[in-house]
């Protein structure tokens, strides 16, 4: 017959060996956990959505399906628009590399409109041609000799951004591979998420519950609760905020207004990264001497980020996560700073559990006490 100490050694043997198994394991997956964690974000993100697609099913094998095509409809509007975005930076690359290694027109001139600045033209103008004649001793230096006509080096700085070209193209090329490849994951991850979510949900909450006691499940409630209100607040937000801003490029007659307004998108949801977005777009713009558009789209984007980041975000985020503002920014930034985008959702849940255990402690305390004890 075991004794109490005896037992209390062989729980503590047996979370040590779990605790051992689970680092090990999470060690083993570590290239696979960010897709296991956007598997999870997508999942919770699209309950709501999921429930409602899950009704148009019948029969025995509903679940499968409903699995099935709810995964495709969310890989292709993941995919999609990656694919496309591949495709024009592909375009754009090649667009470049013809561009700089066409020696024929000449160096590249600065907008006149830089150039006709009082007292700062002729100087950025000096700077310009400063800087594409080091370009050209710097090729010299390794072997690059320019050609009697070239005086202003344009066929070394050519010979010189070559390589630098095709590697930045190559680099492209694998990075989009390699984000494909994790999406397909994430998406087979996904499948078999929807497919077993409710054994899944029901397993954590007994686990948890075994593990911490009862209360957990309040903690992993509104930690859910905290992905889902962020998925609504950012996702949605951010989608909104592209459209918006890609109708802004298109008015004022900026390149590629929908792969722009697209990009816009995805930095929108990070905070205070869509301005690096539009405000390339308002360099471009000025760059072709549009200096109203560039101001348009500065200011059109500038309204735009206030409305979004200080009015309809923390409403969405803060009372779905049931979080002050402040906290659920601390969560989004930290969590990048931490764990990449996926942090963008899980930042915001963690401190929702902290917030969360935080308030059990404090309620605790507060019925500890006596009655006349106890602050109004």
């Amino acid at each position: 017959m075991l004794t109490a100490e005896s037992s209390t050694s062989q729980k503590i043997a047996r979370y040590l060996l779990i605790g051992a198994l689970v680092l090990l394991g999470a060690w083993m997956l570590q290239h696979f956990l960010p897709a296991l964690c956007w598997a999870v974000v997508l999942a919770i993100g699209t309950s709501k959505l999921y429930d409602r697609w899950l009704r148009y099913f019948g029969g025995r094998h509903r679940h499968i399906w409903a699995a099935l095509t709810f995964t495709t409809i969310v890989g292709l509007v993941l995919i999609v628009p990656l694919v496309y975005g591949g495709i024009i930076a592909v375009r754009e690359a090649i667009s470049l590399a013809r561009a700089l290694l066409d020696s024929s027109k000449g160096p590249p001139e600065l907008p006149q409109w830089l150039q006709q600045l009082p007292w700062l033209g002729d100087w950025l103008n000096g700077i310009w041609l400063e800087k594409i004649s080091s370009v050209a001793a710097h090729g010299a230096a390794h072997g690059v000799t320019p050609s009697a006509s070239d005086h202003t080096g344009v066929a070394t700085a050519a010979a010189q951004t070559r390589p630098a070209v095709y590697q930045w193209t190559r680099m492209v090329g694998v990075q989009l591979l390699r984000r494909l490849s994790t999406l397909v994951f994430t998406l087979l991850t996904l499948y078999f998420v929807y497919l077993n979510r409710d054994s899944l949900a029901r397993d954590v909450l007994l686990v948890g519950r075994r593990l911490f006691g009862p209360k957990v499940e309040g903690l992993i409630t509104r930690a859910g609760e905290a992905v889902r209100a962020t998925v609504d607040g950012i996702v949605l937000v951010a989608v909104a905020e592209g459209a918006i801003m890609a109708g802004v490029y298109a008015v004022v007659g900026a390149p590629h207004p929908i792969l722009f307004g697209a990009i816009t998108g995805v930095f929108a949801m990070i905070p205070f990264a869509a301005p690096v977005v539009f405000g390339a777009v308002a360099l471009l713009l000025a760059s072709q001497n549009a200096v109203g558009a560039a101001i348009g789209v500065i200011v059109s984007g500038a309204v735009v980020l206030f409305v979004a980041d200080h009015f309809v975000r923390p409403v969405i985020i803060g009372e779905g996560a049931k979080l002050p503002f402040l906290w659920v920014l601390l969560g989004i930034l930290g969590g990048v700073e931490s764990f990449g985008l996926v942090g963008l959702f899980l930042g915001p849940a963690l401190m929702a559990a902290l917030v969360a255990v935080w308030r059990n402690w404090v309620t605790e305390s507060e019925e500890s006490l006596p009655p006349e004890s106890r602050p109004p």
